[in-house]
């Protein structure tokens, strides 16, 4: 079965205002001279409002817990994102929901680049797709600053499955139809698993439901459950000690902390990518002008050596970028989870 993701760009808000055409007051010199002046005036303003920002602190919102993943990466970058704006920056977790709460407070926050968002999959590009009663629109009420880390995916079965590559796996799920389990503790790792049957042909393996990854790995580690797509580092030591065998990497290229485990698309599945991220986001219509100057600096951040160093050991691939790269990115990750709930038949709760 063929399965294809095509993206395309972010749609432009349109504004209201009043169609009907209003009569022009007649040109005077003093308006014509103006008419020519201010273009200049602004095209100069923008960029000194830029260099003049920041004036106060900035906050940056985590929507999730304390010690996960999206928070030390946000902490690593804000600690060290403070000294070259010549202000404090401060993180504050808002956990809740799947990281509505969090998402939500930043989305409605004025658009003047003092709130930011500790972006990722679920509150910026999945939950629009999956929950009815959303408090705010990724697409229209978010945007991007700019990209911290990829986090790969990782295909997981437990040591004790008789097979070795996707393809074997994919012929056991066939040879035995509906007889495995996958585990999902959130919406992400059901998506991550929901690609891959549709790409396989639509084989049958059944979802068990865990409150979180710890319960999972562990019914995973004993073969209660024969396979997980989740995120790489929460099971490097698992690989490592033998517990664990990883068949394939959901991103374009090979992990490099996992250099002998192929890509999903060097296994067999074409199209197929999928990997969680980190990075900075804002409320939609924050000046570009601000977004660019905070862009410049996390990205500095993120390539001086001892960061990104910091990073590669959590077993994540550090990126930076513009805001423009961030925003052509979440079009795509729109796009492709929109279309893998859409294939799932997954119903907004």
């Amino acid at each position: 079965m063929s399965f294809e993701f095509k993206s395309g760009p972010i749609p432009e808000e349109r504004r209201a205002g009043n169609d009907r055409p209003q009569p022009e007051p007649p040109m005077t010199t003093t308006t014509r001279r103006s008419a020519l002046v201010l273009p200049a005036t602004v095209a100069l303003a923008r960029p000194a409002f830029a260099q003049t920002f920041p004036t106060r602190p900035i906050r940056v919102i985590v929507p999730f817990a304390p010690g996960g993943t999206t928070d030390l990466m946000t902490r690593l970058v804000a600690d060290n994102l403070g000294a070259p704006l010549g202000q404090q920056v401060v993180v504050e977790n808002r956990a809740g929901a799947f990281g509505v709460i969090g998402a939500d407070a930043v989305a409605k926050a004025p658009p003047d680049g003092y709130t930011l968002l500790a972006g990722s999959p679920g509150p910026m590009a999945v939950n629009g797709h999956v929950y009815r009663n959303l408090p705010y629109d990724p697409a229209r009420d978010l945007c991007g600053v700019c990209m911290v880390a990829n986090i790969p995916y990782v295909m997981a079965v437990p040591a004790s499955l008789p097979v070795n590559t996707v393809q074997e796996f994919i012929a056991l799920a066939r040879a035995r139809p509906g007889s495995l389990n996958f585990a999902t503790s959130g919406m992400a790792s059901r998506l991550t698993v929901e690609m891959f049957r549709a790409m396989a042909g639509g084989i049958e393996l059944e979802m068990v439901q865990y409150r979180g990854g710890a319960p999972a790995r562990t019914d995973l580690i004993a073969g209660r459950i024969q396979l997980v797509i989740e995120q790489a580092p929460a099971f490097l030591e698992d690989f490592r000690a033998g517990r664990l065998r990883p068949l394939a990497v959901g991103t374009k290229r090979r992990f490099s902390l996992l250099p002998d485990v192929p890509t999903m698309e060097e296994a067999g599945l074409a199209g197929y990518e999928a990997n969680a991220w980190m990075g900075y986001g804002a409320p939609a219509n924050t000046p570009i002008e601000i977004r660019r100057r905070l862009a410049t600096e996390i990205d500095r951040i993120v390539k001086a050596p001892a960061i990104s160093e910091r990073l590669v050991s959590w077993g994540a691939e550090p990126l930076g970028g513009t805001p423009e790269d961030m925003d052509r990115m979440l079009a795509e990750d729109r796009e492709r989870w929109g279309r893998v709930v859409q294939l799932a038949g997954i119903e907004k709760e």
